[in-house]
């Protein structure tokens, strides 16, 4: 059998690097047809060696974001030309070839486009500006134990959530199935420790050996009071680091699929959809491998949904600000924060209900240290679980 480690190497991660190297020409897009083709043979036909569905899910997105990043990078932006490191005013494509491969590998490592001049400046949160190296580093380590502590006693809603898969319920009709549903919000909050931990970890270590410095690494992702519209919470809480692979494909979309100028309502809403369906599709290739099949999962649905959400949103903001309650008050917060709450427990169980339901054919697979050792000193076996 073909070595799958040998052709993701060769066909994915080098080609893509030396499609980036290579000087511009209309030739340099030819390189994306066999980045295309090993990506998805990793996807369809590749099995992963059992693992649990998180494991299988966050391979998926990593195939498909490379697919997009690729698309990006190659077939519609000139990389060379078109993206630049800040305060750097060097000709890429006239410099030498030592002098390129740096550059890609700095382009390829950006965290978000961050130190670049197409960063998000203003959906990222507050960098560490003041901090040293030292105390950087010990703070980075400070969150990522807080994360890792944090993921273990995570551990306990997700097995609270396995039991409400399994059918048992809680409380009244009502109240229990409201606690049901709020089980599967933990998978939102797994994911965000999930890429918050080693990213924290990462960013201690190169600092600490001097790759990068502070500034470099921003919080993954924004405040959570941020978040008082669905919009905001996913343009500024979330983790962006999907935003230029969605961002770049929705306005070609925009602009070469339905001929729409920027700036109009109509053109704004095309690309939120268009935006929001490619990161249904990045997602649903997690779906698929986790779940064996394209149609079990919930990826495409509940990411329009947010897209209609936004929409419906910004309806009512719009009809608000009509008729004199334009300004944002600590009561609008509140409202938006109830509203965005009930929401996710409303659209998120679609999403997170196949991963939890294929978790119950895995043993082990949702276990808290914490909880166990608490049960064994305070001798309560029996306890929670």
């Amino acid at each position: 059998m073909v070595n799958a480690t040998v052709i993701e190497a060769l066909f994915s991660h080098l080609t893509f690097f030396f499609a980036l190297v290579a000087r511009p020409s209309p030739s340099r897009k030819l390189f994306f047809l066999p980045i295309f083709c090993a990506n998805i043979w990793l996807l369809l036909c590749v099995p992963l060696p059992e693992g649990s569905t998180k494991t299988a899910r966050f391979r998926g997105y990593g195939l498909a974001f490379r697919i997009a990043t690729a698309s990006d990078f190659i077939l519609l932006t000139d990389v060379q030309n078109d993206l630049r490191l800040q305060n750097d005013n060097r000709r890429i494509p006239s410099a030498s070839l030592g002098a390129r491969m740096l550059w890609v590998v700095r382009l390829l490592t950006a965290h978000r486009g961050v130190g670049w001049t197409y960063e998000p400046t203003a959906r990222l949160p507050r960098r560490s500006e003041n901090l040293s190296r030292w105390a950087f580093v010990v703070y980075k380590i400070s969150w990522a134990v807080y994360y890792y502590i944090l993921s273990d006693l995570l551990q306990v809603l997700l097995q609270w959530n396995l039991a409400v898969v399994k059918g048992e319920s809680y409380g009244t009709e009502t109240v229990g199935w409201l606690l049901a549903r709020t089980t599967f919000i933990a998978y939102l909050v797994e994911i965000n420790v999930s890429l918050n931990l080693p990213y924290n970890v990462v960013a201690a270590v190169s600092v600490f050996l001097g790759l990068t410095e502070a500034r470099e690494w921003p919080a993954l992702f924004g405040y959570w009071s941020d978040g008082y519209t669905v919009g905001r919470f996913w343009g500024r809480v979330w983790h962006q680091n999907l935003r230029r692979i969605v961002t770049v494909h929705s306005k070609f979309i925009l602009k070469n699929i339905f001929s729409l100028t920027s700036g109009t309502s109509l053109a704004w809403h095309v690309q939120l959809y268009a935006a929001f369906a490619i990161s249904g599709l990045v997602h649903l290739a997690g779906d698929y491998i986790a779940l064996g099949d394209w149609t079990t999962g919930g990826s495409m649905r509940f990411f329009v949904l947010q897209a209609m959400a936004i929409t419906f949103e910004d309806i009512v903001i719009n009809l608000a600000s009509r008729i004199g309650f334009g300004r944002t008050t600590r009561l609008s917060k509140f409202v938006g924060y109830m509203w965005v709450l009930g929401w996710f427990i409303w659209s998120v169980p679609g999403w997170t209900r196949p991963w939890a339901i294929v978790s119950l054919g895995q043993v082990d697979v949702h276990q808290s240290v914490i909880l166990r050792i608490c049960q064994k000193v305070l001798r309560l076996e029996n306890w929670l679980f």
